[in-house]
Formats: C-alpha cells, structure tokens, sequence
C-alpha cells in the first residue's frame, strides 16, 4: 500500500467527522485547537493521577489544583505587610515573617476590622501595635505584655477590643509557652468571643504538638461537626492529617485515605457548588500522594505483604482492594514509571511480561475500574501484534475525536494523549513505522505536549538509540516540518532535541546545518570540540547560522589551537580573529600602545595572557549539560571555579571528549536516564540492553558525516601538546632571560605567565618548575618593578605554593576512562 494511500486513511480515521472544519463547540463558543491540545495535555502529564482517575470515570473536573494551606503562607505574609506598612509605616516589621508566626489569622482579623471601622479609625492602628508585639515574640524577642489597650473607648469598640486581646495574649503566651497558652484559648473557645472558632483550632493544634493524640482527634472531629465553627474547618481538616501522621495507626491512616478518596470521588458539580468542598477537593488532590497512593519500587501491595508492624501499609493494601482509583494509581504509576526511566529501545520479552502482569494483578484486586480507566491502564501493556495495534489506534482514534467534538470536555480528553503515544510505540515496535507517520501527519492537536514531547520525541528517540539512521532521515522528513518547529517557539527543550536528533540523522554537512540552525544552543554541541581548527574558522565566517558571540568563540577557539601548537596564525587570521573579538583587539591594541617596540611575537604572548579566554575549547563536558564559552565573563576575565576549560588551556582530552560526546548522545537517546534509574528498572530490563544499544549507538557515531570529518591527527597534536601554564610561562621566561633589565614588556609577562601557574589548567601536573623558574628571574632581573612586588609566591600543584611537603612532590590529576575512537 503506498504511503498517500496509508496517509489518506489515517487522516479519515481522525477526521470522519472532520475535525478541523467544525468551528464552534458545544457550547457555542469558538472552537480553539490550542485550548483542546491543553486540556489534552492536563491529564497526559500525568496520567494514572486522581485528577486523570475521575475525569476517565466521567465525575468532569472542576480544575481546582492540589493545595495544602501553606501554599498561601507567602500571599498572606505579603498582603498582612502592605496592610501594615499602608496603615502605620512606622510600625516595625521584621524582615521575614517565618511560616510559624501563620499570618492568615491575622491577616483576616485586620481586613475584618477594616471593613467594619475603615482604615482611618484609631482602633485600626491599636490593634496593629499589639499585634506587631505578638509577632516579635514570634520571631524570638522577649515580649513581656502586650502594649496598653485604647482607653475610654466606647461600645463596640471596647467590646471588640477586649475580645481581640484576649486572643492577642493568648497569641503571645503561645509563641513563649505553649503549654501555658491551652488553658488561655479554651476559655476563649467556651465563650462568645469572635474569636470562637481559631481558639478551638489551637486547643487542637496545641494537644496535637503535645502528643495528647485522642485529645487533638477528638477536639477537631467535634470543630469539623460544629457548623458554627466553619471558618476553620478546612486548616482543621489539614490538622486531621497532621495527627494521623503522629498517630501512625493503621486505622487513623485509613480513616485519612477513606476520607481523602470519597472527596476525590464526588462530582464537579457537586464539588464547585459548594466553598467547602472545594477547598476539601484542593487538599485531598495534595493529601492522596501524602498518604502513600503512588506508584511503588515493589509488589508488597499486590502480594498483601506486611511489616512486622504496619501501619499505612495495611491501610494501603486495604485500600487498594476497595478503591478502583486507588488500585489503578499505584499500578498505574509504577508501570507508567518504566515508560518514564526508559526509552522504548528498552522494551523487550522482561518488559513485556512485567507490564502485563502488573496491570493484570492490579486490576484484578478490586472491581469497577471505569471502562476509560481500564483502556488507559491496559495500553502500558498493549503487544505490538496487528490485531492488538488495531485496537489501541482504534480507541485513540476514538478519543482524539471526542476531545475534539466536546473541546476538551470529554472524559475522553483525559486518555486521548495516552492513548496516542502507545498506539504510536506498538507502531515502532512492529516496525510499522508508515503507519506511525501517518497517524501522526493526521493527528488534529500537534502543539499538544502529548504529541510533541510524549509521542513525537520518544519515537525520534528510539529510532537514533537504535542505530535506525535511515528511518530516522524519514521520520525528520515527513513529520518535523516548518509547522512543528513554529508550534515549538515556547518550547526549547524538545525543539532542542528534536534538533539534535536531526543532526545525527544528517546525511551530509547541510543537512547537519539545516538542523543545527533550530538549535537555541548552538556552541553546546560536543561534535564541534572535535572538528578541525580550519572548519571553525569557516564556520565563523557564517552570519546566517551563528550569532555574533558564537561566531567570536568559533574563531577564538580556531586561532587559539594554532598558536597552542606553536603556529602562528597568519595575518589574515588575526584580523578575521579581532574583527569578531573587539574586546580581544582592545586588548591587542592596548599592547601595542603599552610597548610599541615589543616584537609581534611577544604582543601575541601578552595578549594572550591578558585574555584568559582564548581556549581550545568550544564548550566542554558538564555533569548536566556541556559548559558553554559563550556568555558570562569577558575576554580579560578570570574564571575563578573552573580553571581547565575557562582560563586559556589543557591539552585536549581525548577520552574525556569522547565520553562527553557518547555521553551526550546517550542523554538525547533516553539511555542515560535509564542508567541513572538502573534500580527502578530492574523489573523490566533486559541483562545485554545497555551493551546492545552501545553498540547501535557506535554504529551511529562512526557513519555520522561529521565523525568522517574529523583530523584525528589534529586532535593527537592538541592532545601532547604543553598546557597553556606551561607554554606561556616557559615562552615569557625565555623572554625574560634574554630582556633588558629596563624592558617593562618582558616583567609583566613573567608575572602574567606566573598567573596562569595559580589560574590556569591544574590537570596535568603541577607547574613548579617552570613556575619558580619564571619567579627567579622575574625577581632576579625585574626585582623593583611593580610586577615583581605584586608578584610574591610561585605555583605548583592544584594552585597552591610549593606543595612539595604536603603532595610528596606529585600532582595528580583526574581521569578518564579509556574511549575508543570512532572511526
């Protein structure tokens, strides 16, 4: 079947009822693709979620976020501040407010208090000076009694004042005694007083901290039954949770999970018809992962394997065997969790087997999974055979269509991104990959993170990590297109990758451009610290493909590694050189002004020295991601953490080059997340995976164009070459040695190269020798000059003066593990 053929069928499966012709939902309201890819990407971020469980069972979603109180700390320090400052300026506030001092009370005390009396009237200020004191003592000061009350007040003002001290004293004997302060807020919560309902709160609170466990849990169930005392329902239902944590019973960890599951299981509408209930709904979206509901490294609660003493484990298994969605979101999360770690090169008969009997048990522990529910948590195990691939495209289909007809709405909104990215892995899986293109070509939502992160990424990442360059080269053609990289313009990190995938898919040398040309970060790419110094200067002459300051570094990096090998660049090369490194050329003039009668040779030498970074380097192997030489300090500067890559140079480093560049490779590949999650992975991973997809990996490397172009003679002379401590300083001792004691020109150089001793590359032995030597005669020869007095240690080992009693003489230095080269 030809590939238009295949097309056109893939794009009616997607568009029976066609999809982008309808131009209004449901509702009446314009129809917004880029709204639908969102509400798509909601639930594909995280798909075995309880947001994700409800929406697939068809309760809708009242987009509501998880939140636990304190989230809100910060806004109601800020907002109390401005209040304050607003209201009485000369009011002294601390500079941070910590979390403890819980301003939320306070803050709706003052706004409550304003409205009935206005900012202006005099009792406003008052409250705020007493209430600065009890926030001293919060913040540790010594606060003995509060300041005097207003005198001569009349009701209401007298009443509420009173009532507002109380509280206010009993705050302040809080933040000194707590145990003192019980006795204080339980006379204020048998009262009348406006401030009822937070001094029953503290009691709580305070028998909770105090470890009176049945004390706190029956004192807050009894607020959470008492509607009058509704404003401090919802932190008391967070306090519930707090004391099931101390408690630490299976009961009171089943009672928390109970409750937490009901919440989650009720109805959008029921949830925003009512303040409380949302506000319940927000905190059990935080409290489900709080209380052990995620995805787990083993089968304890599938096999119903208990500790010696359990407590929240047996209230998980027991839960697990009640709630659908508490069942579905562990197995969900732990099998979703491989998917996560690994890359589909991954996937094998191990795999295979786990996911299958993962999904299986934990469906099979309790009845009534949603059908949606069922189809998502089914699809981490689908086979790719044809009638199992048929099936799951059929409901992808199926999903997509109605996330589009109800503009998000839909319960299947919640499994069209889940469901797409496995139809699509069962595709590259069978080799099928036609298929895949196709379905993809026609998929309505190609902005969505679904399609481009989870879906479209991954397969360009299984088809590098499995030396598929061929495939790859059609992938790139017929699915990253000029519409895909304008859909990524808000999102670096896939169009980076998507990028990178395509240049190790080029073909030649253009087609490398054409991908290095959407890259953001173009000078991070390892390949270029391998290409010869020639290849860079060219590159630096392109306008079209490098910034500026890319362009300054490409030819830095080129003259540099001539001069470093002892050739000097011709004339021509240093004017390409300064005409992109105006900073450096101020340097070189600079020179030519300080010692007109200096040869070429040494203004070149001086230069060099006052310019740090002229390096070999065109960025270098990070921990995280390659070091950049663009950006941050210039031309003059010294990089006081890093002193190998940064200031001037060592010599090259093959193997630790190379391991950068299979390194970064692998992290472009999803191989390296796999290592970093070798334990989590264990289930599921195959004994020879990771030297399979080394060799495949090799494959790549040695047939990639740019490989082919690599001088690995060039890089053997920059490797045994003298680092840039040893060359220069040996270079201005020379020059030194042979100076008039009167030549200024040949002191700053000796000093300047002694410099590079303590700030220059520290992995290749220490700098002792040439060190002392270019010491000695700077002293000898120069001993008056400003230089020499500013100049008062030589350098050996790791930047430290003559560590010949602490080393033993020697000076190690890293290294790498031995690579071989790719050719």
């Amino acid at each position: 079947m030809s590939r238009r053929i295949i097309s056109l069928i893939a794009l009616l499966a997607f568009s029976s009822t066609p999809l982008l012709a309808q131009t209004a939902c449901p509702d009446g309201s314009p129809r917004d693709v880029r709204k639908i890819s969102d509400a798509i990407d909601v639930y594909a971020r995280e798909p075995f979620s309880a947001r994700s469980f409800r929406v697939l069972k068809g309760l809708g979603d009242p987009m509501i976020d998880a939140d636990y109180g304190g989230y809100s700390s910060w806004q109601d320090a800020d907002a109390f501040r401005k209040m304050v400052t607003e209201i009485a300026p000369e009011a002294k506030q601390p500079g941070y407010y910590g979390y403890e001092c819980r301003l939320g009370y306070p803050r709706q005390v003052l706004e409550k208090r304003i409205a009935d009396l206005g900012k202006t009237d005099p009792y406003i200020k008052q409250w705020i000076t007493v209430q600065m004191a009890v926030l001293a003592a919060c913040g540790g000061e010594k606060i003995a009694e509060l300041p005097g009350p207003l005198t001569d007040q009349q009701a209401p003002i007298q009443i509420m004042q009173d009532a507002d001290r109380s509280y206010q004293a009993a705050s302040l004997v809080f933040y000194t005694d707590r145990a003192k302060s019980l006795d204080l807020y339980k006379t204020i919560g048998a009262s009348d007083s406006p401030h009822k309902a937070a001094a029953r709160y503290m009691v709580a609170n305070i028998l909770a901290n105090g470890k009176q466990l049945a004390e706190a849990r029956a004192e807050a169930n009894a607020i959470l039954t008492d509607p009058s005392l509704a404003s401090v329902h919802e932190i008391t239902q967070e306090l519930i949770g707090y004391i099931a944590n101390l408690e630490d019973t299976a009961q009171s960890w089943s009672e928390l999970i109970n409750n937490t599951v009901g919440v989650l299981d009720k109805p959008a509408k029921d949830i925003l018809a009512s303040p409380k209930l949302s506000a319940d709904y927000a905190r059990a979206l935080y409290d489900i992962d709080f209380v052990g509901i995620h995805g787990k490294s083993d089968d304890w609660w599938l096999d119903g394997k208990l500790p010696e003493n359990p407590t929240i484990s047996k209230s998980i298994i027991d839960a697990a065997r009640q709630h659908p969605m508490v069942a579905w979101m562990i197995g969900g999360q732990t099998a979703q969790n491989y998917y996560t770690n690994a890359p589909w090169q991954f996937i094998g008969p191990k795999w295979e087997a786990r996911t299958q009997s993962l999904v299986e048990r934990s469906l099979a522990l309790v009845q009534g999974a949603p059908p949606l529910a069922k189809d998502v948590f089914e699809a981490l195990k689908a086979k790719p055979d044809e009638a199992s691939r048929k099936a799951l495209w059929d409901k992808a289909q199926a999903a997509a269509k109605s996330a589009n007809d109800s503009c998000g709405t839909a319960a299947e909104t919640a499994a069209a991104g889940t469901l797409l990215t496995h139809a699509v892995r069962l595709s590259a899986l069978a080799g099928k990959f036609d298929e895949a293109y196709a379905q993809l070509e026609a998929y309505p939502f190609k902005e969505s993170y679904a399609y481009t992160q989870n879906t479209l990424l991954a397969l360009g990442q299984f088809l590098l990590g499995q030396g598929m360059v061929d495939e790859a080269r059609r992938y790139r053609d017929r699915l990253l297109t000029d519409d895909l990289w304008l859909s990524l313009r808000n999102d670096e990190v896939t169009q980076n990758m998507l990028a990178e995938i395509s240049m190790w898919a080029a073909e030649d040398r253009a087609q490398w451009d054409k991908a290095l040309a959407r890259h953001s970060q173009k000078t991070g790419q390892s390949i270029l610290n391998f290409l010869p110094a020639k290849d860079l200067r060219e590159m630096a002459k392109d306008e079209r493909l490098f910034t500026p300051e890319e362009r300054a570094l490409l030819a830095r990096t080129a003259w540099t590694r001539l001069y470093a090998r002892g050739r000097a660049p011709d004339k021509s090369f240093t004017q390409e050189l300064y005409a992109l490194n105006p900073q450096i050329k101020a340097v070189s003039d600079k020179v030519a002004a300080d010692y007109p009668k200096a040869k070429d040779a040494s203004q070149h030498l001086l230069t060099i020295l006052r310019a740090p970074r002229m390096g070999i380097l065109v960025n270098a192997p990070g921990i995280w991601e390659p070091i950049t030489m663009t950006g941050g300090n210039d031309a003059t500067g010294l990089d006081s953490f890093d002193h190998n890559d940064k200031n001037w140079w060592c010599p090259f480093e093959p193997d630790r080059q190379l391991a950068g560049l299979r390194s970064d490779f692998d992290d472009l590949t999803g191989v390296q997340r796999a290592t970093w999650s070798a334990k989590t992975l264990e289930p599921v991973m195959e004994a020879d995976a990771m030297a399979a997809l080394a060799k495949k990996r090799e494959s790549v490397l040695r047939a990639h164009p740019l490989v082919k172009s690599i001088n690995w003679r060039e890089l053997k002379a920059l490797a045994s070459m003298a680092s840039a401590p040893k060359m220069l300083t040996r270079a201005a001792t020379k020059w030194g040695k042979a100076a008039r004691k009167e030549d200024a020109a040949a002191a700053e150089a000796l000093a300047l190269a002694i410099k590079t001793t303590r700030y220059g590359c520290n992995w290749h032995g220490g700098h002792g020798i040439y060190s002392k030597a270019a010491y000695d005669v700077l002293h000898a020869r120069f001993g008056t000059t400003p230089w020499a007095t500013q100049t008062p240690y030589w350098f050996d080992c790791v930047n430290f003066y003559d560590q010949t009693n602490t080393t033993g003489g020697k000076c190690p230095g890293p290294s790498w593990p031995k690579q071989e080269i790719p050719r």
